[in-house]
């Protein structure tokens, strides 16, 4: 019996996914528009919709997917509001409804929502994370590193060496904020190791 990874490696190939069509989430993998679109088509899923209600701040849809002989249907509602008060931002609350629909019918029917998959148009949550934040994460990370008391020094100059790189790209970058950190918990040791160099 095929293992879940073997099963999943079986699907992206089938289905030609790429690393760009998914990205991790806390709990699960995320897949983008534009990876729902190729398990649509890959799987051969036609999708139709009943809107069970359609207003301005609220809509829902009942979806039924068809692949071959399977057959299913689910629900997609999307209501504008923050925090508690809804799950959307957008205004076009029947359209991310549509999208949400759409995104469970197709990873039920091809087999991926059991392996851990769902669709980034789900949840506002569950949105791609942004250039930004990636690089704020990579920063924190860098950050906690050197000041662990498991970073030895090689480590850190391996680190430094990559900041002062990245920094010269841009000298208002955010990597500034690991090297005045990195200078902050190895610098008289780098000072230290420079003189021995020296010598």
């Amino acid at each position: 019996m095929a293992t879940n990874r073997e099963r999943l490696n079986t699907l992206y190939k089938k289905f030609g996914l790429e690393k760009e069509d998914t990205f991790k989430h806390a709990h699960y993998t995320i897949l983008t528009r534009s990876g729902i679109e190729k398990v649509q088509r890959g799987a051969n899923i036609s999708v139709q919709y009943e809107v069970i209600k359609c207003e301005p701040d609220f809509s829902c849809v009942k979806a039924y997917g068809t692949m071959g002989d399977a057959k299913i249907e689910t629900f997609g509602s999307a209501k504008r509001g923050k925090g508690g008060d809804g799950n959307t931002i957008s205004w076009y609350v029947m359209e991310i409804c549509e999208k949400r629909a759409m995104s469970r019918a197709v990873l039920k029917l091809a087999g991926l929502y059991e392996l851990g998959h769902m669709g980034e148009d789900e949840s506002e949550s569950f949105k791609a994370p942004t250039l930004t934040q990636i690089r704020n994460t990579e920063v924190n990370r860098l950050i906690e590193e050197l000041k662990s008391p498991n970073c030895g020094l090689a480590r850190a100059e391996e680190i430094m060496t990559d900041m002062q790189e990245r920094e010269h790209e841009n000298p208002n970058s955010p990597w500034v904020a690991v090297l005045d950190v990195g200078m902050h918990e190895f610098g008289d040791k780098f000072l230290t190791r420079g003189d021995e160099h020296e010598q």
